[in-house]
């Protein structure tokens, strides 16, 4: 696959060899090793190149296929209000649907597209959106064709991996659950700091309220696994109906009561439930 990766980077593909390789590779086997070695090669090609070690990067796989909010920006947004400082990597919604970048967007925050600019967000507002197009322009090569395929990819696990600044703390939601261990012995091989892996067992990509949350961390070299409930932090359970917003309207709306700390509903416990956990990284 590495080699695959660098072929693309070094020649032009057809759209169809693009798609071939995503036939071949979905069910392909990737170890830890190898993924370590992808993302070290993608980054050594990186466009802009900047170190914020000491941010917090919140990103999930996407894929869930759930109408729910965009929790994990929300998260970024409020945790960022309190002091803590956030980079955000992400995408625009491969799949077509409603992603972190189309509501930051449609609540007007500005997304850097410069060094310097990362740089000034950073500082002055504790958070940066860094669209992955322009840190790697790589991506930029498989758009289109992610959209003919339609299914999720090797894309949607090395994403969270390239933490664009060196992150050595995230929070990543992961929708696939025969990759989280996957991915966090990736993090222990790219010598990340501390990071947890989150996944609800119905494909929600964050810690949810309606159950428990299956959780992999990774912490002073080693790797543990656990389960946490919205109990341990002080909420109720509740239906998942009650934290999912099909509409795009709804969304916007729920994110900017969320933002406005005007909201009281489930969405706005269940970011508060992702932000507390946010938090756990630090203790």
């Amino acid at each position: 696959m590495l080699e695959f990766i660098q072929t693309v980077l070094e020649k032009e593909l057809t759209e169809d060899e693009k798609l071939k390789f995503l036939v071949e590779v979905a069910d392909k086997k990737v170890e830890a090793e190898e993924l370590a070695d992808i993302v070290r090669y993608i980054k050594s090609k990186q466009a802009i190149k900047l170190d914020l070690p000491d941010s917090l990067d919140i990103v999930w796989t996407g894929w869930s296929w759930l109408p729910r909010i965009n929790t994990s920006t929300l998260t970024c947004l409020k945790l960022a209000k309190e002091g803590i400082k956030i980079t955000k990597h992400w995408n625009n919604a491969a799949s077509g649907r409603f992603g972190s970048f189309d509501l930051i967007e449609e609540l007007g925050y500005k997304i850097p597209t410069t060094r310097e600019e990362v740089l000034e967000e950073y500082e002055k507002n504790n958070l940066a959106f860094l669209h992955a197009k322009k840190f790697y322009p790589f991506f930029k090569e498989f758009g289109e064709v992610r959209k003919r395929y339609w299914k999720p990819t090797i894309f949607n696990i090395l994403g969270p991996l390239l933490a664009p600044v060196n992150s050595e703390n995230q929070l990543i939601g992961c929708s696939f659950v025969g990759k989280m261990e996957l991915m966090i012995k990736a993090t222990k091989l790219l010598w990340r700091k501390r990071i947890m892996v989150v996944r609800w067992d119905d494909w929600l990509d964050e810690v949810t309220l309606s159950d428990e949350t299956k959780v992999y961390e990774l912490s002073d070299g080693k790797i543990k696994d656990y389960k946490v409930s919205p109990e341990e932090f002080g909420f109720k359970r509740v239906l998942i109906e009650e934290i999912m917003a099909e509409e795009i309207e709804d969304k916007i709306a729920i994110a900017k009561a969320i933002i406005a700390w005007t909201s009281r509903d489930a969405h706005n416990d269940l970011v508060e439930l992702n932000m507390k956990m946010a938090r756990r990284l630090f203790s």
